[in-house]
């Protein structure tokens, strides 16, 4: 690995968030790896001109570099454009690297604290004493984490049985060997639409006290200000959405499948899950939340009985390749055995899809390593 820490977002705005990247980027290590798409204005290469002009490290190939990359992997038709499956490539190119960790972004995710990537080095530190949390009905609620208004809320992605009551937690001084550093947000949090039209939160505070989820205990990781190994990146693919279930194209949970599954795989390797800082004000982009709603509806409806089988799995294999590999053909052999009501035909084609790319994305991380 080299000691490149690398931050990856998508864009197809002017680039003016990359102001706020300044202080960050002037941080040992810091490279900003910018994945734009075919609706990427020109503004936007200006304003990376500008950035590097001020010192800054930025990585941001245009489209046709970016399917040359993608045809040299030998995977020319793995990620679709206009699509937020693009941040892809840029964990390709941090992958490519050798970059020690992967932070991924929204555009719309702003750094606060300084310096900002102190706390996502903690997934570089290996085993040492963490504040280590276990719930007693297996799910962690990381919005407890912060002071919300107007009610308690839930992450995007969180099932939907265990939400109630907060579940009791046993915390304890242990050792772990975080890989995976989810930071939070302020203002707008990370949540799905069913909530923002009910009650459209604000977070007002952290209230600090991270947590280091243990074995027994999940919540979703998304790609809003998230940290991975880098031996961990290659079961981080972001999930390829669009796919037709019920009438409505199933979005905006791709990187939630992708949190989930390497949740796994970690768990699988005795590797651990943080939440807490560094934050992020979400200062959010423009939404159609019914839209936003339509779009979700179909993942929402099968999440609950996925989630319950992905807990119980056992992974095989001695490293994250391995193990992601393993989930992927568990994916399939699940998509078959599934008796929900939510498992449609449609729904089941969603997960072998999902699991044939899962190894497609492999064959381009094995080139990258020369196997």
């Amino acid at each position: 690995m080299t000691e490149t820490l690398d931050i990856v977002i998508t864009t197809i705005g002017s680039g003016s968030f990359l102001e706020h990247y300044d202080d960050t980027l002037a941080e040992d290590g810091a490279r900003l790896v910018v994945i734009p798409d075919r609706k990427t204005p020109r503004a936007f290469y200006d304003a990376c001109d500008k950035a590097r002009a001020r010192g800054a490290d930025i990585v941001s190939p245009d489209v046709e570099e970016q399917d040359r990359l993608l045809a040299k992997l030998g995977v020319p038709d793995l990620i679709p454009y206009d699509s937020d499956n693009r941040r892809n490539i840029g964990y390709l190119l941090s992958y490519l690297n050798g970059s020690a960790l992967t932070v991924s972004m929204d555009d719309d995710n702003l750094p606060i604290d300084r310096p900002f990537l102190d706390e996502h080095r903690i997934v570089l530190q290996g085993p040492v004493d963490h504040r280590v949390v276990s719930a007693a009905d297996g799910w962690f609620n990381a919005c407890d984490l912060l002071d919300v208004e107007p009610c308690r809320v839930f992450p995007r992605g969180f099932p939907y049985g265990p939400r109630g009551e907060a579940a009791e937690l046993t915390a304890a001084e242990e050792v772990a060997d975080v890989r995976i550093n989810a930071g939070l947000w302020l203002d707008d949090p990370d949540v799905d639409a069913v909530t923002r039209l009910a009650v459209r939160p604000r977070v007002t505070a952290y209230r600090g006290n991270p947590a280091v989820l243990a074995k027994d205990t999940w919540c979703p990781v998304n790609s809003q200000n998230t940290a991975i190994h880098h031996d961990a990146l290659p079961a981080y693919y972001f999930l390829r959405m669009g796919q037709p279930i019920g009438g409505a194209a199933v979005e905006r949970f791709g990187d939630i499948f992708s949190g989930y599954f390497v949740a796994a795989c970690a768990k699988h390797l005795d590797h651990s899950v943080r939440f807490g800082g560094p934050l992020v004000n979400h200062e959010r982009n423009e939404h159609d939340l019914l839209n936003d709603l339509a779009i979700e509806l179909p993942a929402i409806r099968f999440m609950d009985e996925l989630l319950d089988w992905l807990r119980e799995f056992r992974l095989d294999g001695n490293d994250y390749q391995e193990a992601y590999t393993s989930l992927s053909y568990g994916l399939q052999d699940f998509a078959e055995q599934a008796r929900g009501r939510a498992w449609s035909p449609e729904a089941r084609a969603f997960l072998h899809r999902s699991a044939h790319l899962m190894r497609t994305w492999l064959t381009a991380v094995r080139r990258i390593d020369g196997s």
